[in-house]
């Protein structure tokens, strides 16, 4: 007989004995912690089920999207008035909590930045359940010209420039330059 044979059989004795003596077996214990969940494997709640799928399977509830995009004018209005028409919320990311807002001009742009605490703050109180985390300022390249609101910009007429024919000691330098060179 083997080692491993002898300890089954004194683990078996010992079984015998306590079962005799009117001793049950141990119930295994309830784990109370939390479970940490790798892969997938580990099971569920039902909540945690139903927003795995839905995320899943891109039907994430966007109610709070569109209306963070649809009340983007009040929420401006009650955050920075001064932004009030030369701002436009573009697109929101739930999942994220990424606010795109195009503007008019870099010193908007500039404004908006500064202004993002409030904006954030507005938003969290005037949209219930409102998750905007960044407020992501796109450049002018590229917002399209569509998306911007067509604030009264005062134009500038164009001046015409009269070109002076340079120095002679300029041209001797340039070709003192190449010379070296």
């Amino acid at each position: 007989m083997s080692g491993v044979d002898l300890a089954r059989q004194a683990l078996l004795a010992a079984q015998e004995t306590a079962k005799k003596n009117g001793a049950s077996a141990r119930e295994p214990k309830r784990r109370t912690g939390t479970t940490v969940r790798r892969e997938g494997r580990e099971p569920l709640g039902l909540g945690a089920a139903i927003t795995t799928m839905m995320t899943e399977r891109g039907m994430v509830a966007p109610a709070a999207g569109g209306s963070v995009l649809a009340q983007f004018d009040a929420i401006v209005a009650a955050a920075a008035p001064e932004l009030t028409g030369h701002v436009k919320a573009v697109a929101f990311a739930p999942d994220t909590g990424r606010l795109d807002v195009a503007r008019d001009s870099p010193a908007y742009g500039t404004q908006l930045r500064w202004s993002a605490p409030k904006l954030l703050a507005a938003a969290h109180s005037r949209v219930n359940g409102a998750r905007v985390r960044t407020v992501h300022v796109l450049a002018s390249a590229r917002v399209k010209a569509s998306l911007i609101t067509s604030a009264a910009q005062p134009t500038m007429p164009a001046a015409t420039v009269e070109r002076r024919a340079p120095p002679a000691g300029y041209h001797r330098a340039i070709d003192a330059h190449h010379q070296a060179f």
